[in-house]
């Protein structure tokens, strides 16, 4: 008995730690201090460390078109029938575009106002790094000419060359295509699909695992070019992200739940534990089935959460909307390119489109951000790789807010069908009036 006694305290205290060890988020921040250290003792060397950076950055890149691909269809295919889909899926959809739509005029707002890449000295380089980029401008960069290169011309070459946008269209015809086949037909193609979809995200654990040395990389790159001066003005860029997310939640989403007739904090009580593991593992995909099951047992319907949920994780990622134009203006802000109201409206269209599809993993929106980057060609895509230091940070407050948006949406497009919601069960859950 003595001996058990004994012994048990000391069990737990080695497992706390090697569970802590072996937790990413702990590993990243390990990987910041000691690439800061080596970018302050030794800064040539640590600059010559980007390319471990920009490994980790193609890693992510060589997976995510066909993750967009499989997402997409296999979320528009388990919906059901069209006809019977059709109602819920408007409902949806619009209500996505709007939220989408405040979360990014709020992330502008907020980078416009605090100006969190205006603490980040300019680069030595940066003078050649923004004529280089102003020497391109001649190519057409207009909206037109984005949208008359969206339609892939080549089924094969839209993965080969990653467009997102190309991707997506051709999922939805992809989609539509199959829901037209007999059963029999499409299911064995659907199974395929999922099935796939499964093995990417796999791979995409497997290169989350990275993650410390692609933050080490970056860090060190960043803090050996710029100085360790570089640091604090990043993380304002941080402590504005969070600013403008925590408004967001509790403005943008707060209302919205209070017109919908619910407590959003209620809400938030219900799903404590599930936020408790996004907040661990940074991701809000790590949290979809147990999500889809919670939003049930507050009241909502499967047939709407069927519906909303996973389309919500590719259509409605509202801490991305929200942080996204922020790194733009931020870049900007540190190489010195100034974005007038025409360059973030085109900025503000572009991310509308660009923004869906993207899958609910950790590190896929740092790929929505470098193909906006890269879209728009507005700031220097060597800009990425100071967001890069701070973005599994960032990817915290993104992926909480990722998981209120569409827990809301969820509940509100329930709240608007018929037969959608359980009022009784919604009603002593998270305190939903039954008279409205």
């Amino acid at each position: 008995m003595d001996s058990t006694a004994v012994q048990a305290p000391s069990a737990t205290g080695p497992s706390r730690w090697r569970r802590l060890a072996v937790n990413t988020s702990f590993q990243v921040l390990l990987a910041a201090i000691a690439a800061a250290i080596l970018g302050i003792a030794a800064p040539q060397v640590a600059a010559t460390l980007q390319p471990v950076a920009n490994v980790f950055i193609s890693l992510i890149q060589m997976v995510i078109a066909p993750v967009v691909f499989l997402v997409m269809v296999t979320g528009i295919v388990s919906t059901g029938g069209i006809k019977a889909v059709g109602r819920i899926a408007v409902k949806t959809l619009v209500y996505f575009e709007i939220i989408s739509t405040l979360a990014m005029l709020l992330g502008l707002l907020a980078a416009n106002l605090l100006h969190p890449g205006s603490g980040v000295p300019i680069p030595a380089h940066a003078s050649n790094q923004v004529s280089t980029y102003v020497g391109g401008a001649a190519k057409d960069n207009s909206f037109g000419s984005f949208v008359s290169a969206m339609v892939p011309n080549n089924a094969v070459n839209a993965f080969a060359t990653g467009s997102i946008i190309q991707v997506l269209i051709l999922a939805v015809l992809f989609a539509i295509a199959l829901l037209r086949l007999p059963d029999n037909v499409s299911r064995p193609i659907l199974d395929g699909c999922r099935r796939l979809s499964e093995v990417l995200f796999r791979m995409i654990r497997v290169i989350m695992l990275f993650a410390p040395i692609g933050t080490f990389g970056a860090i060190a790159a960043t803090v050996g070019k710029y100085g360790p001066e570089t640091l604090t003005a990043l993380m304002k860029l941080v402590a504005v992200a969070t600013l403008a997310l925590l408004v967001f939640v509790v403005v943008v989403l707060g209302t919205v739940a209070r017109l919908a007739g619910f407590s959003l904090f209620r809400l938030i009580r219900e799903l404590r534990r599930e936020l408790f593991v996004v907040l661990g593992t940074s991701s809000s995909e790590a949290v979809l089935p147990q999500l889809m099951q919670r939003l049930e047992e507050v009241g909502c319907r499967r047939s709407v959460v069927g519906l909303v949920v996973p389309t919500g994780f590719s259509f409605n990622l509202d801490g991305v909307a929200v942080v996204v134009p922020i790194c733009v203006v931020f870049i900007g802000q540190v190489y010195g390119v100034p974005l007038g109201f025409a360059a973030q409206l085109q900025l503000f269209l572009v991310f509308l489109v660009l923004s869906k599809g993207t899958a609910g993993v950790s590190g896929s929106a740092f790929v929505t951000l470098a193909n906006t980057v890269a879209a728009t060609s507005m700031v220097p895509v060597a800009g990425l790789a100071l967001v890069l230091s701070v973005d599994r940070f960032l990817s915290l407050v993104r992926a909480l807010t990722n998981v209120l948006g569409n827990s809301v949406a969820t509940v509100v497009v329930a709240r608007w069908e018929p037969d959608g919601l359980d009022r009784d069960l919604a009603a002593q859950t998270i305190g939903i009036k039954k008279g409205i």
